[in-house]
């Protein structure tokens, strides 16, 4: 995914922060299951979060500061939890982001993923 798409998406889901109640960040370099938030409210501003190559203390875990958007390798957003516990409308997140361009997504077993890098 593009730098350029990565500040569209960002402005997207900032848009619709009260739709997003969970995003669960993948970062390429890190095995296993994903336990690092991004973390954003409707106050998020681009050029003081976020910037044309990186974002700045929005992803959660050690170590926290800097990422490219190259270091993503996917966002997931979970409809529930695993209790079965309906937490966020991933449909009506899906619809938003695929208004705003085209993205890698898949739903599954209630979860959408987008796939940021791919890797070869």
């Amino acid at each position: 995914m593009s730098n350029a798409k990565w500040v569209k998406l960002l402005h997207l889901l900032v848009e619709n922060a009260t739709l997003i109640s969970e995003c669960r960040v993948k970062l390429i370099w890190e095995q296993g299951a994903a336990e690092r938030r991004l973390v954003f409210d409707e106050n998020t501003s681009y050029r003081f979060d976020y910037y044309d190559t990186a974002m700045e203390a929005m992803v959660t875990g050690t170590p926290r500061g800097w990422y490219d958007y190259k270091e993503i390798e996917w966002l997931d957003f979970p409809g529930i939890t695993n209790t079965g516990e309906m937490i966020q409308d991933v449909e009506a997140i899906q619809r938003q982001i695929k208004s705003t361009g085209k993205f890698r997504l898949a739903i599954e077993e209630g979860n959408l993923r987008l796939y940021a890098y791919q890797r070869p």
